[in-house]
């Protein structure tokens, strides 16, 4: 038996030396076979019957991980065709042109460069004579005040001569509450327990400040207007105290409002701010400002020079606000990529050659239906919402509606529309927007003319009114089964 079993553990050795060479099979950690690796003391019942060497078997061989092969059938190729057509010569396009239309970027500001000039000596002859100085920029929303600060300050140079704090007043809880807000920036390790407390610190920290000047930003400071203008008076006063110290900017959209309210800072030289107005942009200014962007993301040819114009006249007309003409310019590419994306779709249901080009240029009908509907209140639903509208605004609009259904209190604000908007994407385990991109998104639902935003001092209070029939609305998202989840979670509302 001894033999038998070692003649023929030689012979396993032999084969598996042999399947190496070949390179079929995997190595072993061990030239035992698997039958003979067994502790010493081991009960065999097969080696006791005599029956071992006839029942014992070779290693097992080990299994091939094949890498699979894709076969390209004519259906896989099709679909090839589709993703690689639609990604890479209509969407990239629309995507880039989307992009650089969006409004939160500050690289480029065309027209806004006398204000950006005034804005660079008023500061840097402070910081060259080391005196206080302060300043209130007044002018319509998206005209370029903050945006034109934002990009003095991303110069190098110039940021690192100031310490800078930045506060949008609308973001406090209450007026005197910007004591606190403004320490917490200066010191963010201490908390003052009161907001006279949060006064006394920042005159401290004022007092001691030795080098570098604070540059401090309030903006949208018209939402510290109070009773008496206590904390406005304090504020201003700043300069006067602290004559080495500080370098005070308040931006608001009024253009009157230290003649108006601020009547104390008149008569006294010392205590006047300087006084800078962006007028509204006109007409020749968005054009530039669209071709501009349009051009550094190498799309300038979707539009037309004959589009932008018709585009820049109509926003310049009505308010002059930059920023709304690129939330239209962006919805402007998204109808057009919609159209070509729909085009290329028929192309490929009929088998042909797809030869629309890359950049397929937008037609000024597009324009026009894109600003009909943005101003006027006509009520359209002939759009596919489900394949039109992008996840967030869809979940937007459906939050309206679901408050619309459920709420005794029909008057929408931003704000509370912004928590019960954040609560279904909890719901829906899908990442909500910030306030500061909500307002944004907000911004584009109300250019497709779905919405209307009746803009207050505070962004928080802004009322958003449904320009779309109500029970229109429902019934054409009644089939969508994401939207249906929407407008049952009543609990969303509480």
């Amino acid at each position: 038996m001894p033999q038998t079993r070692s003649r023929r553990a030689k012979a396993l050795v032999k084969e598996e030396d042999e399947s190496e060479s070949s390179g079929s099979v995997k190595k072993f950690e061990s030239r035992t076979p698997r039958k003979l690796r067994r502790p010493l003391d081991s009960d065999d019942d097969e080696e006791s019957s005599g029956q071992a060497s006839e029942q014992s078997t070779p290693p097992k061989v080990g299994k091939f991980q094949r890498k699979p092969t894709s076969v390209d059938t004519p259906k896989r190729l099709l679909e090839k065709i589709t993703l690689e057509d639609d990604e890479e010569s209509c969407s990239s396009s629309y995507q880039k042109a989307r992009k650089m239309l969006n409004g939160s970027a500050t690289d480029n500001l065309p027209g806004r460069e006398k204000e950006i000039q005034e804005l660079t000596q008023t500061l840097q002859k402070a910081r060259e004579e080391q005196q206080s100085v302060s300043m209130y920029i007044s002018g319509p929303p998206g005209t370029g005040k903050t945006a034109s600060l934002t990009k003095i300050l991303s110069d190098d140079a110039m940021s690192r001569a100031f310490k800078k704090v930045y506060v949008n007043c609308t973001s406090i809880a209450s007026i005197g509450a910007v004591y606190k807000r403004i320490y917490s920036e200066l010191d963010s390790k201490k908390t003052p327990k009161s907001e006279k407390d949060s006064l006394h610190a920042i005159e401290e920290v004022l007092k001691g400040m030795r080098g570098k000047m604070l540059l401090l930003v309030l903006d949208e400071i018209d939402q510290l207007v109070g009773n008496k203008q206590a904390v406005l008076y304090t504020i201003f006063e700043w300069p006067r105290k602290f004559p080495d110290k500080l370098v005070l900017v308040g931006i608001a959209n009024s253009l009157d409002l230290t003649d108006r309210l601020l009547t104390r800072l008149q008569s006294r030289c010392e205590l006047q701010p300087r006084l800078m107005h962006f007028a509204a942009y006109t007409k020749q200014q968005i054009a530039e400002i669209l071709t501009s962007r349009l051009e550094a993301g190498g799309v300038s040819k979707l539009f037309s020079a004959a589009t932008v114009q018709l585009l820049a006249g109509k926003v310049a007309a009505i308010s002059g606000d930059v920023r709304r003409a690129l939330d239209i310019g962006r919805r402007i590419v998204e109808v057009a990529e919609q159209n070509a994306n729909s085009k290329k779709t028929l192309c490929m249901d009929d088998l042909g050659v797809d030869f629309l080009p890359e950049d397929t240029p937008i037609a000024p009908k597009q324009v026009l239906d894109v600003m009909n509907t943005v101003y006027s209140t006509s009520q359209t639903l002939n759009e596919d919402l489900d394949d039109v509208f992008p996840l967030q605004q869809k979940i937007l609009i459906c939050s309206i509606v679901l408050i619309l259904k459920n709420d005794k209190n029909r008057d929408i604000t931003l704000g509370r529309l912004h928590e019960v908007y954040r609560r279904v994407c909890e719901k829906l385990t899908i990442v909500a927007v910030d306030r500061a991109e909500f307002m944004s998104l907000c911004s584009l639902v109300e250019t497709r003319g779905i919405v209307r935003i009746q803009r207050k001092k505070e962004v928080k209070l802004h009322k958003i009114t449904l320009q779309w029939d109500e029970q229109d609305v429902t019934n054409a998202l009644k089939d969508k089964q994401l939207i249906a989840t929407i407008l049952n979670s009543t609990s969303c509302l509480k």
